[in-house]
């Protein structure tokens, strides 16, 4: 099996250049094929770095940064193998990632796009995959049956146990082994989302083509996550650009639904997020970190559940 590798970056020169060591030195159990990474526009050193450290690699400069999903279909245009894994600048190959990827593939049917387990750089799990916006994530949110699973997958990922790939709603778009006839067959990536719901908006239409989309916890990938946009303290800029790539896609797949209500649905989470981290904020960083972020994230959701209202969106 021979998969090919499209790389997104902006502004991660270090991170590309280690995460290229990675897939160097890391073996992947399957051959390589071509290795492209599109730089979105970058005004660090990427592009010079990349020519000067990998010039065996294809790398394709743009003018002008259009978002991450534009960029992902520039760099499919230019794959050729059956397979291609598609991946952020800022992760890091483990052994066996992508083979793992690959054979998981193989033992359901239909399957267009697989997933891995991420990782923090400290080992610890990282988020892969979601529910769509909408009705589905409210309901998982609020019920806390997200959480709870969390929970215990990060248990169980702690002491060893063996966890069996199994379909899901959308895989996060940082790490993603694509098929490529079936990416072609459905137009690749929605441009409109410039970043974040991209990924979200893929997998949607991939299922309803009738592929399927896969989380396979036996291949790791590590990924610092929100290199470009801050990472566990994003900005409120980064998090306002989060909410509208939601409303889109509730917009573009729900049109059905109250978009008011949604909004106000997760205004609410995020509010009682901000409450029972509360407590632990007064010891902790990392949780009054926590804190910000849900106390932003329930103001933006709740003006966009003002602003649905008053314009008359049902979406």
């Amino acid at each position: 099996m021979i998969i090919d590798i499209v790389l997104i970056s902006y502004n991660t020169q270090t991170l590309l250049l280690k995460c290229l060591n990675s897939l160097k030195h890391a073996p992947q159990g399957c051959d390589i094929g071509k290795v492209i990474v599109v730089d979105n526009a970058s005004n660090d050193l990427t592009v010079e770095n990349v020519r000067e450290n990998f010039p065996e690699i294809e790398i394709i400069a743009l003018d002008t940064n259009m978002g991450y999903a534009h960029a992902v279909n520039v760099g499919m245009a230019y794959a050729q193998c059956d397979w291609v894994f598609v991946g952020n600048a800022d992760i890091e190959f483990r052994p066996n990632s992508l083979l793992n990827l690959w054979q998981a593939t193989q033992q359901f049917q239909d399957i267009a796009i697989a997933c891995p387990q991420q990782v923090y750089p400290d080992n610890s799990r990282q988020r892969s995959w979601g529910f769509f916006p909408g009705y589905s994530e409210a309901f998982h949110y609020l019920t806390f049956s997200s959480a709870i699973e969390n929970i215990i997958e990060s248990i169980a990922m702690k002491i060893g146990i063996a966890r069996s790939s199994r379909l899901i709603p959308y895989a996060d778009g940082a790490a993603l082994l694509i098929h490529r006839a079936s990416f072609i067959a459905i137009e690749g990536f929605d441009a409109s989302f410039f970043f974040f719901g991209e990924e979200a908006d893929f997998c949607k239409r991939m299922w309803e083509s009738g592929k399927g989309v896969l989380f396979v916890p036996s291949s790791i990938i590590m990924h610092v996550r929100g290199a470009t946009y801050g990472g566990n303290s994003p900005s409120l800029r980064s998090l306002e650009m989060l909410v509208n790539a939601k409303k889109t896609f509730i917009s573009k797949h729900s049109p059905n639904s109250s978009l008011a209500f949604i909004m106000f649905l997760m205004g609410t989470y995020h509010a009682l997020m901000s409450i029972l981290y509360f407590p632990f904020g007064l010891l902790s960083k990392n949780f009054r970190s926590k804190i910000q972020m849900n106390t932003m994230l329930t103001g933006l959701y709740l003006l966009g559940m003002k602003s649905s209202a008053s314009s008359g969106e049902s979406v």
